[in-house]
């Protein structure tokens, strides 16, 4: 059973170049200087061929990505031994809608029913360069690396367990680029990466 599913925004270089602008700008002038960080809770939270509900009149976002599952209890960890806390990797679609802001959580785009989709564990090794795929009704949609984050996975547990432990079967989302995939009711959305157990979903109203 999955546990809480943290997830991490504005961790690759494509998004903290298009926000730039607005960084700089009032209120803040600058860049987060730490991860930014939300919740998908449990409502969002569903399986492989399970059917993500499409909000009527709103644009939705595929965000294929990868999810760090927790092994055993972990607080204050050093990224020199995060390999240690981590039971393996799995798909996940982090599906939203498009977001106006950083400055707030973004409750109804993130946590909508049916807006995570988690898939099996996979036990790779290492995931500082695995290029991820989505594929809408069968056609290549969206290809990214995970070579272009910000902070790897290992950096990521060291980050989030520094103010808050994470306990077995937690999952801890990398981030996803600026450009993701619109997805509409008929779709089927299809997430790979080499290694992976694949995770694919219908769209549906």
């Amino acid at each position: 059973m999955v546990g809480t599913v943290f997830a991490v925004a504005l961790n690759h270089k494509s998004q903290l170049d298009f926000w730039n602008d607005a960084f700089h700008t009032d209120p803040y002038k600058a860049p987060p200087k730490t991860p930014v960080w939300f919740i998908k809770p449990r409502n969002t939270i569903i399986a492989n061929n399970d059917n993500i509900i499409h909000p009527q009149d709103l644009d939705v976002l595929s965000g294929g990505t990868i999810g760090i599952v927790i092994g055993k209890k972990a607080t204050k960890v050093c990224a020199c031994n995060a390999k240690e806390y981590i039971k393996g990797y799995c798909l996940v679609n982090e599906v939203s809608h498009p977001e106006t802001s950083f400055y707030r959580p973004a409750i109804k785009a993130k946590c909508r029913d049916t807006f995570c989709p988690v898939g099996e564990l996979s036990e790779v090794e290492n995931v500082d360069n695995v290029t991820i795929e989505t594929y809408l009704n069968g056609q290549l949609a969206n290809s990214w690396s995970t070579a272009d984050l910000l902070r790897n996975a290992y950096k990521l547990v060291e980050a989030l367990t520094e103010f808050a432990s994470l306990e077995e079967g937690d999952v801890l989302l990398i981030g996803t680029p600026q450009e993701r995939v619109v997805i509409n009711v008929g779709d089927e959305v299809e997430i790979r990466a080499n290694g992976f157990v694949s995770l694919k979903n219908k769209v549906v109203a």
